[in-house]
């Protein structure tokens, strides 16, 4: 997986996601549940490159981004829905002449705004770099699984469409890029993420007070939360797997947001020998929000998939139903499924 992040370059944009972007006037991005630093980095460039090119952009998350993020949208040109969509953002759905969906191609990630696409018939265009999703749904899709990163792919297209990047939007792509790629640490990183974030900071961006923000900027609250976290973890097979999970309980009891819970599930992979890491978050009575990473040759994708969700080899999440020790449950007999199928070759 390593060589293969080494040799990707991106494919061709295809011409007809070029010419809905030159031609449309008022354009609406979209992006998946609990947007990260990809999907917001990536939409807020793609927001201001429109707006150059003369249309008249509005950008929607379906829930807030974490603290530490929220300073790349500079100009502050995302919404943020409070729950279903209001009047406002359903008239956005019904005013614009295109729908552009990025870091994610799977429709049941688009929360409240799913439904509203659904119903519409305004033509939906796609971004994105993930292994799964609803490709026949949108009229054009430009999906590169090998990309380390979205902002990888809209960089290539702000670039396709004749514009030079300011600032303000090279900032928010590297956020794109180096959050995907764990601050270039992931095997998916590849040259090519080490090459474009070079060009990023030739044009002005600086790497260390963009670190301090993401990685050095938590607040008590969220790191007495991850002692918490790390207090009750639990490992199996050798361990080789190793989970922990976050009751809303324990959530409350620190007052922290589920967007402040970005970047928890890394901190467990950390131990030395552990293959598979999970971390099972309650977002509601019966209801787990799963995280998953790989620390080796096994595709969490395929054990996300096994539940409906998806990702990357490396990186994955999914959603469970039950009580908690039924899920932790299905996902321990999953994934000690794909460690005996690593250990016989299958």
């Amino acid at each position: 997986m390593a060589q293969e992040a080494q040799l990707w370059e991106p494919g061709a944009i295809p011409d007809g996601l070029l010419a809905a972007l030159r031609s449309t006037r008022k354009p609406l991005i979209l992006t998946h549940i609990y947007p990260d630093g990809d999907a917001l980095g990536s939409s807020v460039a793609l927001h201001h490159c429109l707006a150059k090119l003369g249309a008249h952009p509005r950008t929607i998350l379906t829930h807030p981004v974490p603290e530490k993020l929220r300073f790349i949208d500079h100009d502050g040109v995302a919404e943020v829905l409070t729950g279903e969509p209001d009047a406002s953002q359903i008239s956005a759905v019904e005013q614009a002449d295109l729908i552009i969906v990025v870091d994610t191609s799977a429709f049941h990630r688009l929360g409240h705004m799913k439904e509203l696409l659904v119903e519409s018939d305004t033509p939906i265009v796609c971004v994105d770099h993930h292994l799964e999703g609803d490709l026949d749904c949108f009229q054009e899709v430009w999906c590169e699984p090998g990309s380390p990163s979205t902002g990888n792919l809209v960089l290539e297209v702000i670039r396709a469409l004749g514009q030079e990047l300011t600032l303000n939007s090279a900032e928010s792509l590297f956020v794109a890029i180096a959050t995907d790629t764990g601050w270039f640490r992931y095997s998916n990183s590849g040259s090519v993420a080490y090459r474009i974030a070079a060009q990023l900071v030739e044009l002005g961006v600086d790497p260390e007070p963009i670190f301090q923000k993401i990685f050095q900027s938590f607040s008590v609250e969220r790191t007495l939360a991850l002692g918490d976290l790390l207090a009750n973890i639990e490992c199996r097979s050798d361990g080789k797997i190793l989970f922990s999970v976050l009751s809303e309980k324990m959530r409350q009891r620190r007052e922290v947001k589920m967007e402040d819970l970005d970047g928890f599930v890394d901190s467990l992979g950390q131990v030395a020998g552990t293959e598979i890491v999970f971390l099972v978050v309650e977002v509601g009575p019966g209801r787990y929000k799963v995280s998953l990473r790989s620390r080796g040759e096994i595709s969490v994708h395929a054990i996300a998939a096994r539940f409906g969700g998806g990702g990357h080899v490396k990186a994955a999440g999914c959603r469970l139903e039950g009580t908690e020790e039924q899920v932790i449950a299905e996902l321990l007999a999953v994934c000690q499924e794909q460690l005996v199928g690593k250990s016989t070759g299958s």
